[in-house]
C-alpha cells in the first residue's frame, strides 16, 4: 500500500515537472548577420541559418544588416530563401542597407531600423575588375535597371511593402509620392533615414517602410512581444568566412590568374607564374563552393 502511494506521488511529480518545463520553454529567435559585401558565398550562410531556424521551430528570423550592397544574383538567391519560409522574417538595419541589402530587406515582412541608419540607393552598377564603377552604354544600363527594378518590385510585393517605393530606390527618373506628398523627387534615387522610413503616411497613417526605430535587437524583440525569447545568433564557420573572403577578392584573383598564365606562356618551361595563375583561377571559379561544402 505504501509502495503504491509512493509510486503515485513520484508519477505526479514527474508529470508536474514535465508540464513546468513545457510551460517555461522560451520561444526561439534566429539572428542571421548580413554584414559587409553581399556575394554568392553569403547565400550559403543565409540558407543554412534559415534551415536551422525551420528545424528548431523558431518563432522569428531576424536579419541583422549592415552592408553597402553587392552582387544582384546573390541577393536574388537570398530573397528566394526568405520568401519560401513560413517563419516571420524581420530585418534590423544596424547602420546601412544599400543596394542589394535594401532589396533583401524589402523581401522580409517587417523592417526595423537603428537610430542614424539608412536604406535605399539600389540602382545597378557594373564594377570594373580593378575597382570603381565601369561606364555602360545607355541600352545596357536601361536593360540592367529594368531587370533590377522588376526584381525589387517583386521582392517588395512578397514582403508586403509598396512596390512603387521600392522602384524609386532603383530609378532616379520617377517621382514617388504618397497622397500628394512628394517623398522622393524626380532625378534623385530614394534613400531613407530611419526617421523618414518610419513616418506615418496615408489616410490610415501607416509607416512608410520601417515599423519603428529601435536601439538594438533586444529592443526589437520587446517591441514585437518576444522579449523573453532565446536569441540564437548564427555563427559563420571558418570555411564560410574563407569563401566570403575569396568572393570579395574575385576580380583580383582573375587578373592575377590570367596575368600569370600569360607570363608563363612568354617564359620557357613551367614555373611559378603558371602555378600562381592556375591557383588563382581555381580559387576564382570554385572558391564560393567552399561555403557549400562546409557541412561536409
Amino acid at each position: 500500500m505504501i509502495r503504491r502511494i509512493l509510486y503515485t506521488l513520484l508519477a505526479s511529480l514527474a508529470l508536474t515537472s514535465a508540464h513546468a518545463q513545457e510551460t517555461n520553454t522560451a520561444p526561439l529567435v534566429y539572428i542571421i548577420p548580413v554584414k559587409k559585401m553581399i556575394e554568392p558565398a553569403l547565400l550559403y550562410v543565409v540558407r543554412r541559418g534559415v534551415d536551422e531556424a525551420i528545424r528548431n521551430d523558431a518563432q522569428a528570423i531576424i536579419f541583422e544588416m549592415d552592408t553597402p550592397g553587392g552582387v544582384v544574383n546573390a541577393a536574388k538567391g537570398i530573397i528566394a530563401v526568405i520568401t519560401k519560409t513560413d517563419i516571420p522574417t524581420y530585418t534590423f538595419i544596424e547602420n546601412d542597407a544599400y543596394s542589394a541589402g535594401a532589396i533583401i530587406a524589402l523581401a522580409t515582412k517587417h523592417i526595423y531600423m537603428a537610430p542614424g541608419s539608412v536604406i535605399g540607393a539600389a540602382t545597378p552598377m557594373m564594377m570594373a575588375p580593378t575597382g570603381g564603377v565601369q561606364d555602360m552604354p545607355d541600352e545596357v544600363q536601361e536593360k540592367m535597371t529594368s531587370a533590377v527594378a522588376a526584381m525589387v518590385r517583386a521582392a517588395a510585393e512578397q514582403g508586403g511593402h509598396d512596390p512603387q517605393l521600392a522602384e524609386a530606390m532603383v530609378r532616379a527618373d520617377i517621382e514617388y509620392s504618397v497622397n500628394g506628398t512628394v517623398v522622393s523627387e524626380e532625378g534623385r534615387l530614394l534613400t531613407l533615414t530611419n526617421e523618414e522610413a518610419s513616418q506615418l503616411v496615408g489616410d490610415e497613417q501607416t509607416p512608410l517602410l520601417s515599423e519603428g526605430t529601435v536601439e538594438d535587437i533586444d529592443a526589437l524583440l520587446e517591441r514585437i512581444g518576444l522579449g523573453n525569447a532565446e536569441q540564437r545568433v548564427l555563427q559563420v564557420t571558418a570555411a564560410e568566412r574563407l569563401a566570403r573572403l575569396i568572393a570579395g577578392i574575385a576580380p583580383i584573383l582573375m587578373i592575377i590568374g590570367l596575368g600569370g598564365l600569360w607570363l608563363e606562356l612568354k617564359t620557357p618551361g613551367f614555373g611559378i607564374f603558371g602555378i600562381a595563375g592556375i591557383s588563382c583561377l581555381l580559387l576564382f571559379f570554385f572558391g564560393h563552393h567552399i561555403a557549400g561544402l562546409a557541412g561536409l
